[in-house]
């Protein structure tokens, strides 16, 4: 078989938002969670699932705006790192980004709309990032679209990881799952 790389990234998404493989996607980690467990603080702190999933939201929605920006990048072994690099902002428009509060409140316990409200936000965005993807093609990957996929992709999985975790801690997470 010989893919290309954007069926890779395709593919990968796939597997991040709603493809069962080895590991669980975002949609599967989510399934079944309720407005107070979402709200949940982990014992000795930390972000609760729904801080995650606001952070989630904005990182896939920047990435759904990058990919649309057809301004000309530098080649990235010719810059310092950016988001999705997570290293230091080369100028103003990356400590705008990073400075956001991306994770936002705890969730409200009693406030189920705005949780499925939530969920909702993270189905739309993650469709328009597979809507993206599915039109791009291979001559749009330059070097800094193929960085920012990569990144984010694993960004994904990394907090994906978490919440599945999170779960496990507050007795929410299904037992037919274990």
């Amino acid at each position: 078989m010989n893919m290309k790389q954007i069926d890779i990234f395709r593919m990968q998404f796939d597997f991040v938002w709603d493809t069962e493989t080895w590991f669980l996607p975002l949609e599967s980690a989510l399934a079944g969670l309720n407005s107070t467990d979402a709200s949940w603080q982990p014992p000795g702190g930390g972000n609760t699932i729904w801080q995650t999933v606001n952070h989630l939201n904005y990182y896939n929605a920047l990435l759904v705006r990058q990919l649309h920006d057809t301004t000309p990048g530098t080649e990235a072994s010719e810059r310092k790192p950016t988001y999705g690099d997570i290293g230091e902002p080369p100028d103003s428009k990356w400590e705008a980004v990073l400075a956001e509060d991306t994770f936002g409140g705890p969730g409200d316990p009693a406030d189920s709309d705005k949780w499925a409200a939530t969920v909702a936000e993270t189905r739309l965005i993650c469709e328009d990032l597979r809507q993206s993807l599915a039109q791009m093609n291979e001559s749009q990957l330059d070097e800094e679209r193929v960085g920012r996929l990569a990144r984010q992709m694993l960004h994904n999985v990394y907090h994906i990881g978490q919440i599945v975790f999170i779960r496990k801690q507050q007795g929410s997470w299904p037992k037919e799952r274990e």
